[in-house]
């Protein structure tokens, strides 16, 4: 909840290959996030292009990346 920083990335990755080992389906809600650093973008687009579903991503993180034309496709919308 709050900021999404470069402070929590490692720790989230560490979680979400520990879950990929165990279970193919992981998701990740942003429902309470307000800031996103880069480091922390990067992290999203990296889950993103591993098929990890990103839900509820804030509109200003959506317009990033779709104007950085990040995660693949700027035609592919954010989050799906």
């Amino acid at each position: 909840c709050g900021s999404f920083t470069a402070e929590y990335v490692g720790e989230l990755e560490r979680t979400l290959q520990d879950e990929a080992n165990g279970s193919p389906n992981v998701a990740l809600d942003l429902s309470g996030v307000t800031f996103v650093d880069r480091e922390a973008m990067n992290f999203l687009c990296n889950a993103r292009s591993r098929n990890v579903s990103i839900d509820n991503i804030p509109s200003y993180v959506k317009r990033w990346i779709l104007q950085e034309r990040r995660c693949g496709s700027a035609n592919k919308e954010p989050g799906r």
